[in-house]
């Protein structure tokens, strides 16, 4: 029998700590829309006193500089909560957050959830940790940037990206507009970054597919 989205929503780490009739009244309140590749649910700068949760799809918080220039921080898939920064301060958001795949969310006013969150001291405590590991995250692209060059940004993307495919072809699912997005530099750098991987045996790649042939060497990449 498929789970209730009141079942899905109890295994989150926030939603974990409140009750059965939590679950169902937080379920009752949301409101599902979908949203397509490319839309974005909340800009940068934006007030978005919401939360939701990812039904299907992949969304990410993406940074926008003055001049139009993109930097996709980190993606987040099915299952995952997504609450905006505006919820817990009343200030603008301080990232967009961007369609990456057609998806399907639940969503939640401010207003309805937040009453409901805190009633319990575990589920406050628990979206404060959610919060501090989204930094943490964000933290570690910055210093990625500043210390790590191209080769071994991009090489932790694929292997972030496309997990436990050793030998195993996998769709290739990122452009390479999307990768140099995430890895912060030029389509032509990530293409001549790839073909260099492939050339000294660490993937091969087509249009359509990617194989780790070598994860150990672009694991070294990362360290370097």
């Amino acid at each position: 029998m498929p789970e209730t989205f009141a079942e899905k929503l109890a295994k989150d780490d926030v939603f974990s700590h409140l009750s059965t009739r939590d679950h169902e009244e937080l379920a009752r309140l949301a409101f599902q829309t979908s949203y397509h590749k490319g839309q974005y649910i909340s800009m940068q700068d934006d007030t978005w006193n919401r939360a939701l949760y990812i039904k299907s799809g992949k969304l990410g918080w993406v940074m926008l500089s003055p001049d139009g220039k993109r930097q996709v921080v980190f993606r987040m898939g099915a299952g995952r909560v997504v609450w905006g920064h505006t919820l817990f301060d009343g200030e603008p958001m301080p990232a967009a957050l961007e369609v990456m795949e057609d998806c399907e969310v639940c969503m939640w006013e401010g207003d309805a959830i937040m009453p409901i969150l805190s009633r319990n001291v575990d589920a406050v405590w628990a979206i404060t940790r959610t919060l501090v590991v989204t930094m943490r995250k964000v933290r570690d692209v910055v210093y990625g940037f500043a210390f790590h060059p191209v080769a071994g940004r991009l090489a932790n993307l694929l292997l972030n990206h496309y997990k436990d495919i050793e030998g195993q072809a996998a769709p290739r699912d990122l452009t390479l507009d999307e990768m140099a997005h995430t890895v912060g530099t030029t389509r032509e750098l990530v293409s001549k970054t790839l073909h260099q991987f492939a050339g000294e045996g660490m993937i091969e790649i087509s249009r359509v597919e990617i194989t780790f042939t070598d994860r150990g060497k672009l694991e070294e990449l990362i360290d370097e």
